[in-house]
Parts: structure tokens; C-alpha cells; sequence
């Protein structure tokens, strides 16, 4: 084997693992994958909890069974500050739960006893930064 029929091998072989399969060039995105049950990521959430920071929630909506308990992470390498408290924006804090402001640290946990519409937000980010939980 010569040198550049060598270096075509290892071409085609890069090409191929990094999912360039001869699909004419173009590349589709796929969603990150749903995070366990019960969790919601905070501030890496677009991304699904890959160090890439965000305003976000994700999932943004999120469903559970009366009882249950919610488990909000920080996603690692995230600088900036969030929290999660409920309410809204526009309402402001309702009472029922509120996490500290930090940018990495302890999972924020809550458990919902109660069936119902709980909507939570970051107060650093207000309505760039929302979410809901559905108890059932």
C-alpha cells in the first residue's frame, strides 16, 4: 500500500465515524435524549445536560404522579447562575418551593403530594427561563 492510497483509507474511514456516509453533505439534528424520570435539567437544558449553557429548562414541561419527587441538576461546566423557584415571572414567587442561586452544586429537590399545574422560574433569567410540572 502506498502512502496516498493510505491516507484515502484514513480519510474514508474519519469520514465514516464522524456519520459522513456519502449522504450528500448535509446533516441532520437530533434532539438530546430525555433525561431519567423525575429530572429536570437546569441551565445546560437545550442541550440536554452537556455542559452547553443556557436560559433554559428541559424538558420545559415536565410530568409526574402525585407524591413523586422532582430532582432538578445543574448541568456541569455551567457558569452561570440559575435557580428554580415556583410562581411566574409575571406573579412573581408563590411559596411552594424555591432552590438557592448557584451555577453548579446540590441537585434541588421537591415533592409534590398534591395533584395540579405547578409552574416554576430562574428569578435571575424571569420569563427566559420557565417551566411547569404536572402532578397527577
Amino acid at each position: 500500500m502506498n502512502i496516498r492510497s493510505g491516507l484515502s483509507i484514513l480519510g474514508l474511514a474519519a469520514s465514516l465515524a464522524c456519520g459522513g456516509g456519502g449522504g450528500g453533505g448535509s446533516s441532520s439534528y437530533s434532539a438530546p435524549p430525555p433525561p431519567p424520570a423525575d429530572t429536570v435539567y437546569v441551565g445546560g437544558a437545550a442541550s440536554g445536560y452537556n455542559g452547553t449553557e443556557t436560559t433554559a429548562f428541559y424538558p420545559l414541561n415536565q410530568t409526574t404522579t402525585a407524591g413523586h419527587t422532582i430532582t432538578w441538576k445543574w448541568s456541569p461546566g455551567i457558569t452561570m447562575m440559575h435557580n428554580v423557584t415556583s410562581g411566574t415571572p409575571a406573579g412573581g414567587p408563590d411559596g411552594v418551593f424555591a432552590s438557592p442561586s448557584q451555577s453548579s452544586g446540590p441537585d434541588f429537590t421537591h415533592t409534590f403530594a398534591t395533584a395540579g399545574t405547578y409552574h416554576y422560574y430562574c428569578t435571575i433569567h424571569g420569563s427566559a427561563m420557565t417551566g411547569t410540572i404536572t402532578v397527577n
